[in-house]
């Protein structure tokens, strides 16, 4: 285990990280709700949001929270998922910032590609990055409140193993 700490000042996020990172899971329907009972049972976890992105195909977004790690899940079809963009399909971590503007701005600076433009969504806006070749991190702005603190007895969760 190494003893240097990092430090989000030195990062493309300084001044603008608001959470993450969360890990991209992308499940079929009917695997999500043992997948998230058991995030919150054996990881101490709570669901921060559930939503769904009609233009695409009506997938489903729950956000998992834990101090062992947060989660983005995306809950779609098998089919429907090869027929997402691809910067979609591939993304494999997100973050939430005050400014999706701001962050391109650092990242560009840095020779970092620009995926996807901040495009408003359900949630607030959204906008892509790629790291390094392959790997695609979202930036997330989540604005809409509604959407946060789902009633998770309403969310027909399989019972509790714990």
């Amino acid at each position: 285990m190494s003893t240097r700490a990092s430090k989000l000042d030195n990062t493309i996020f300084a001044g603008h990280l608001l959470s993450g990172p969360y890990e991209r899971v992308f499940l079929a329907p009917g695997q999500e709700g043992r997948y998230i009972r058991n995030y919150i049972d054996f990881y101490d976890g709570i669901v921060e949001y559930d939503f769904r992105i009609a233009e695409y195909f009506n997938l489903r977004v729950v956000g998992l929270q834990s101090v062992l790690g947060h989660v983005s899940l995306v809950v779609i079809e098998p089919e429907n998922f090869e027929k997402l963009p691809a910067f979609i399909r591939d993304t494999q971590m997100m973050y939430v910032v005050d400014s999706i503007e701001a962050v391109y701005e650092i990242a560009r600076a840095k020779g970092i590609p620009i995926l996807q433009p901040r495009t408003e969504n359900i949630m607030g806006a959204q906008g892509r990055l790629e790291l390094a070749p392959g790997y695609i991190t979202e930036l997330a702005e989540a604005t809409n409140t509604a959407l946060f603190d789902p009633k998770v007895e309403s969310m027909g969760l399989p019972a509790s193993q714990a």
